[in-house]
């Protein structure tokens, strides 16, 4: 059996506690791997303060290449930082698991990616304060993670960590079930 491939962007003021646990949670069950990407390959610095040099960078990062895109939150994503990774997420759309965690789902939402499916975030009204263009908010769910189709939306670290366990069991389930391994179409 292959490993399925986790490709996690990294930046500087990432929020590692959020991820580390899932993270952790599915390198545990042996058949997955964690590939790391910053924009331009560059060391950066966790939120924690934790630095962290990833395994590449982000022009050689493509959708045939990883199972699921995690997209930790930040402080960047309030800025409207982090633009470059937009077209990567377009790209994944359809083809791959797309998972973004509290501010992380600031992306999807300007990208008008949460406007007509089920999601969460932070809280009801944070996604209309940083993303004007979104639509969803009759859409947003009080709930600690979301999948609506090959998108998972997670909502904040406390509630995640509670239920760290069903966010695996659905994070392994949903690669098996709706990404295609290398070479499937």
């Amino acid at each position: 059996m292959e490993k399925r491939i986790c490709a996690v962007f990294i930046f500087d003021g990432f929020a590692d506690h959020e991820v580390a646990l899932t993270l952790a949670s599915l390198r545990k069950t042996g058949d997955c791997s964690i590939e790391t990407f910053s924009t331009k390959g560059q060391t950066v610095t966790a939120m924690s303060g934790l630095r962290v040099t990833p395994h590449t960078s982000l022009p050689n990062m493509c959708p045939e290449d990883y199972d699921l895109l995690l997209l930790p939150g930040g402080e960047k994503w309030e800025k409207g930082d982090n633009l470059d990774i937009f077209p990567l997420i377009k790209a994944t759309i359809g083809r791959q698991l797309i998972a973004a965690t509290s501010e992380g789902t600031l992306a999807l939402a300007d990208l008008g990616l949460l406007d007509h499916i089920p999601h969460t975030s932070n809280f009801p009204g944070y996604l209309q304060q940083y993303c004007p263009d979104y639509e969803g908010a009759h859409l947003y769910r009080r709930q600690p993670l979301v999948q609506a189709g090959n998108i998972i939306t997670i909502n904040l670290f406390r509630y995640f960590a509670e239920n760290i366990f069903s966010a695996h069991e659905l994070f392994h389930s949903a690669c098996q079930r709706t990404a295609p391994g290398p070479g499937e179409n």
